[in-house]
């Protein structure tokens, strides 16, 4: 079971530990991050997404799932991960990023109806409506942010949004009722194999790239790189995930290796540095720019800063920031 909840004690410093570790890989100084209030770019940029989500007319019904609250996540996803994108040829990619990230945390947080995300790739398949309305929207919103890149990251990223949804189905499957399941012995790559497919690693990896950059300059790295984003992710959400009783895959893999959920995390820092570190090396070697590298990193250090900042995730209760 997550063993968070034991905080403040050696739970809660393991935890920490592995939050300023994380941050020690990526080159991130906690001292020097500011709050959103703080931040120049972030109120201009969060009115920019509110703004093209009611002109798109996600925002226009009543009583809907998919409401302001998740914009403005959203747009706190892509101030930090997207906005390298600003006043380049990618302009829209940060914009409609952030209203695609909006979109999977309505579904993160199971605001549609359990039917409606288990028939949407069916319904997306056969071109037949989605359930509810806000399901058109993402599968709109996907086409068209997928349209922008070339054929292949265009088709991994439908893909991606497919899984996702596909992922939160599976996620109530496995539970059901029960808190805990069982992972079995004979299935060890199984809870990383599906964390894989169904989480938003894929699209946040890929859209950190131009949108006119041939996907084979940086196809290569998208293993490690959607493993970076995922231990990244799993590392910097478990505090709050594990307070909330949730069997995520840092537990699931945890069972299967015999140690508590906060000594999984140790390993899962050491798994992301290795994999950081070729993904560094394979895009030095193919873009001798260095712009791929830099859209990269500036990627996946906003995603870390807007965890640590975001009150979702509680990283503020480890003292780690100046203010």
């Amino acid at each position: 079971m997550p063993d968070a909840s034991s905080a403040p004690g050696v739970q809660a410093a393991k935890i920490k530990e592995a939050v300023l570790d994380t941050m020690r890989v990526l080159n991130i100084d906690p001292l020097s991050i500011m709050p959103f209030e703080k931040t120049p770019t972030f109120e201009p940029f969060l009115l920019e997404c509110v703004e093209e989500a009611h002109k798109r007319g996600y925002l226009s019904r009543t009583q809907q799932p998919f409401q302001e609250k998740h914009v403005r996540i959203g747009a706190a996803v892509g101030h930090y991960t997207y906005i390298h994108h600003q006043g380049t040829a990618s302009h829209a990619v940060a914009v409609l990023s952030s209203l695609l990230m909006a979109f999977y945390y309505c579904v993160d947080d199971y605001c549609f109806n359990p039917q409606s995300i288990a028939e949407y790739g069916s319904r997306l398949a056969a071109g037949r409506p989605q359930l509810e309305p806000g399901l058109d929207d993402l599968a709109a919103l996907s086409s068209d942010l997928s349209d922008m890149y070339d054929l292949v990251t265009g088709d991994l990223l439908r893909i991606t949004t497919q899984a996702y949804v596909m992922g939160n189905h599976l996620e109530r499957q496995m539970c059901g009722k029960r808190p805990v399941w069982d992972v079995s012995k004979d299935a060890p790559v199984f809870p990383t194999v599906m964390k894989t497919i169904t989480s938003a690693a894929t699209a946040l990896f890929l859209l950190s790239f131009p949108h006119d950059a041939a996907a084979t300059s940086y196809i290569q790295t998208l293993p490690d790189g959607i493993l970076v984003h995922d231990n990244t992710a799993d590392i910097m959400s478990y505090y709050k995930e594990a307070m909330e009783g949730e069997f995520n895959r840092v537990e699931q893999i945890a069972q299967l290796n015999n140690l508590t959920g906060t000594d999984m995390l140790g390993e899962l820092v050491k798994s992301m540095a290795a994999s950081h570190e070729r993904v560094v090396r394979v895009l030095s070697a193919s873009d001798s720019t260095g712009l791929l590298l830099s859209c990269y990193e500036k990627c996946i250090g906003g995603f870390i800063i807007f965890q640590a900042l975001h009150p979702r995730y509680k990283i503020g209760d480890f003292g780690i920031f100046s203010f």
